[in-house]
């Protein structure tokens, strides 16, 4: 039997937790649209505006938020505007409020990108590459690469009880991706979801920022990539993107070429289990309806059956 899920802190609540924790007197505190994971609210102090941002507290996604709440600092502190949280009276990242993990935000002011826009997608080419830069690399062992594209052991049930056909296809992506062998390809901290809405540009100044670092993680960069060749269309679609990440140097010659594709395969992947247990459990939480998560779905399937 599972427990019920926490009640969302309303906009009383997180203005108290703002004034008793950043010391933020007289916020006014507005919801956020949107948000599958994660629940957001525009906090305005005078002519300061700001997002607050908060996730159940415990398990991976608190876990994911903090991480992600440090790479965004790291990301601005070098010069891109990331949406870095502001530290609380006592100098933490987060405070508790109603059972949830609560961070106050930076607002990073300009537009979406849009997905399908030349120019547009040469802008989130050229700034992942350079937030990929600011974040650097690291080692990884082989077991650990090889086990964490093996969605199998992830705990989702429900996804491949409701649609028999994920399992094999998932299956199938992680062992192309053991005969590639992951650990040979560059790691390091990853934003894990650069999709065009999450990079804001400022028309006045040309600055282009990476906000909402929810998903971030400890992967392949060309995990970050393929997520953004995914949002584009695809590889072809995608080739301005592409070739403006690569002219920055985040990748090693040939890496790309060699790996890019499995690595979407395994996006695809993840959008497969991902929907395929939102539809099963009915949870249409940031969505109209289950409309959206079956079109995810569709996608998926027909990417991961093209090889067939």
């Amino acid at each position: 039997m599972t427990s019920s899920p926490l009640p969302l802190p309303g906009c009383r609540d997180i203005a108290a937790a703002l004034l008793t924790h950043w010391r933020l007197n007289g916020a006014e505190v507005t919801p956020l649209p949107g948000g599958m994971n994660s629940v957001t609210w525009d906090v305005r102090c005078g002519t300061v505006r700001r997002v607050a941002k908060a996730v159940p507290c415990g398990g991976a996604a608190e876990e994911q938020f903090r991480r992600g709440l440090r790479l965004a600092a790291r990301v601005e502190a070098a010069g891109i505007p990331a949406g870095a949280p502001l530290p609380t009276a006592r100098g933490r990242l987060t405070a508790v409020t109603g059972g949830h993990v609560l961070a106050l935000l930076s607002r990073v002011e300009g537009r979406e990108l849009d997905g399908a826009d030349g120019c547009d997608t040469v802008r989130l080419g050229t700034t992942l590459a350079r937030v990929h830069r600011v974040l650097g690399t690291g080692p990884v062992e082989p077991a650990t690469a090889r086990a964490s594209f093996d969605l199998s052991a992830d705990g989702w049930d429900a996804a491949f009880a409701a649609r028999p056909w994920v399992l094999p296809a998932v299956t199938e992506v992680a062992e192309r991706l053991r005969r590639l062998r992951p650990e040979t390809l560059t790691w390091g901290p990853s934003h894990g979801d650069p999709a065009p809405e999450h990079f804001r540009l400022d028309p006045a100044t040309g600055r282009c920022g990476l906000i909402d670092w929810g998903a971030a993680g400890f992967r392949p960069r060309l995990y970050d990539v393929a997520t953004a060749v995914l949002d584009a269309g695809g590889p072809e679609r995608a080739r301005p993107l592409l070739r403006a990440y690569l002219h920055h140097d985040a990748l090693p010659p040939g890496e790309a070429e060699r790996a890019l594709l499995p690595l979407l395969d395994f996006r695809y992947a993840i959008n497969a289990v991902y929907y395929a247990d939102r539809i099963a459990r009915g949870d249409t939480t940031g969505t109209a309806d289950v409309a959206h998560a079956e079109n995810h779905l569709t996608r998926a399937r027909a990417w991961l059956s093209r090889r067939h």
